[in-house]
């Protein structure tokens, strides 16, 4: 068929109009890249969000950049094959069956190539005047058709009963302008049914994805819960607490681990600064409630003096000195018990045999008329880990003792065995003498305690003594008792780890 056609002039322009606004699009995605390169760095903004939604927003944030990715990538490959095929037979039907001159006939012969229905002709001659095959309900508009750009993408004409998209390509030669087109509804249905089928299965992946990602993050972050939980009970004061174990080969494991550790040791170091803080409450509380007789009478004493009551001034001279003395004596104790019970000792072999030996040569300068000796039953040299000259002032404080309160006739023995029931070295300090009541011997270790009878304030005692002997006792992983009878005789059994058990 021919016709004049409006769209002539149109066809053979072949300079793209869209030159402009392909450099505008560089500008701008250059710009957008800046913007997202900015987003990203700015990522800190997730720093006050709870580690478990942070984790998840940047779980889904990259699961979506993947999928919309793929779908992209599978969506232009998909529209490239596509447009691929479409372009090879357009560049065949120009190069072939578009260019007979029959394909424009009326009743072309039973031999004639026919191109498919779906495809669109047009030759444009120099006069105005076109050859047209095909002519449906719709025709690309020729108005954005260049010869010579190859083949791309219109849309139908305004003159169209229909809307449709066209692939076209053109050409002109020797004068007369060849368009041919296909009608590419079809395929850009299907690509763009693919579309929102990919945008339907990313959305349900990404919900799926969010769902398992946040359960698999809860169960994780389990255990750093039940951390700021531990670290909460704590701070409340439940020093017992514990963080619960998990295998150290995980993050989680060694952090545990490594905070456990930390609690301990400060669990040790509190303890250990309280045990310091009631000791010196008990060494302030001792001290004044001790001292409290003694500065009574060196003051009641110094008023005597001086109201005239008495002439004798030697005589008061000797009570205050007394007093002082005693007062001396009982801040000295005091300040060993402390000593002895916060103090570290020093640690080395200590032969409890030559200690034995070293305490007994000692005493016997002090009571030459006493019987003191020496008997060791051990089936090896007994010998311990510990401060020898602590040691020594147990043997000799718990000898002393006996000396001193076990009367003038009594004699002691310092005896050394292995211990039946452990393989301790067992140590026992009898004496033959008066002995005490059962309910002196419950209570012979309290500080500040002295029996009724001959454990008097007036043997010039502070009562510290065997409270000093059990705290030494006590830091050399050791035990101490005593067994009693009235008139029988008193003996102090006490043991200590043997060497190869420390």
């Amino acid at each position: 068929m021919s016709t004049q056609n409006p769209y002539s002039t149109a066809v053979v322009r072949g300079t793209p109009v869209y030159s402009g606004k392909q450099r505008w699009g560089y500008r701008g995605a250059r710009k957008t890249g800046k913007n997202l390169v900015a987003r990203v760095r700015d990522i800190h903004f997730l720093s006050g969000l709870p580690l478990r939604f942070g984790l998840l927003v940047i779980v889904v944030a990259v699961s979506a950049v993947g999928l919309i990715g793929s779908a992209v990538a599978v969506n232009r490959t998909m529209r490239e094959l596509t447009y691929s095929r479409i372009d090879k037979e357009l560049e065949l039907g120009l190069n072939g069956w578009a260019k007979q001159d029959s394909l424009f006939k009326t009743n072309p012969g039973a031999t004639s190539a026919r191109p498919p229905t779906e495809f669109y002709v047009v030759k444009i001659y120099q006069d105005g005047t076109t050859n047209v095959y095909n002519e449906d309900v719709s025709e690309p508009d020729l108005s954005k058709v260049y010869a010579g750009q190859g083949p791309h993408t219109v849309g139908s004409s305004p003159q169209s009963r229909k809307d449709a998209m066209w692939r076209v390509t053109a050409e002109t030669r020797n004068g007369v302008t060849m368009v041919v087109a296909k009608d590419i509804t079809q395929e850009a249905n299907m690509l763009r049914r693919l579309a929102v089928g990919q945008v339907i299965i990313e959305i349900a992946v990404l919900l799926l994805m969010a769902l398992i990602a946040f359960f698999l993050i809860r169960r994780a972050l389990r255990p750093l819960h039940e951390v700021e939980c531990t670290a909460k009970a704590i701070a409340q004061g439940d020093l017992d607490r514990r963080v619960p174990e998990a295998s150290e080969n995980t993050e989680v494991g060694a952090l545990s681990s490594s905070l456990n550790s930390m609690i301990s040791r400060l669990q040790s170091l509190i303890v250990e600064l309280q045990d310091k803080e009631a000791q010196m409450r008990r060494f302030v509380g001792d001290a004044s409630h001790e001292l409290r007789t003694p500065l009574t009478s060196v003051r009641g004493y110094s008023e005597l003096y001086r109201s005239g009551a008495t002439k004798d001034a030697d005589l008061v001279i000797d009570k205050i000195e007394g007093e002082a003395s005693r007062m001396s004596l009982l801040v000295e104790d005091l300040l060993a018990l402390t000593r002895a019970e916060g103090a570290r000792h020093e640690t080395a072999p200590v032969d409890l045999l030559e200690v034995s030996l070293s305490v007994v040569s000692s005493l016997q300068a002090a009571y030459p008329n006493r019987s003191i000796e020496v008997r060791s039953e051990c089936a090896e040299v007994p010998i311990t880990v510990g401060d020898a000259a602590r040691l020594h002032q147990v043997l000799t404080n718990l000898t002393t003792n006996a000396l001193k309160h076990g009367g003038e006739d009594a004699k002691v023995q310092i005896k050394l065995y292995d211990d039946p029931t452990s393989s301790n070295i067992a140590i026992d300090i009898i004496d033959d003498g008066v002995g005490m009541s059962e309910k002196d011997a419950e209570h012979i270790f309290e500080r500040f305690y002295r029996a009724d009878t001959s454990r008097a304030r007036s043997t010039g005692g502070s009562g510290l003594g065997l409270a000093i002997v059990k705290s030494l006792v006590a830091a050399h992983n050791g035990n101490i008792s005593v067994s009693s009878t009235l008139g029988a005789g008193t003996t102090f059994h006490l043991t200590l780890p043997r060497l190869e058990d420390r």
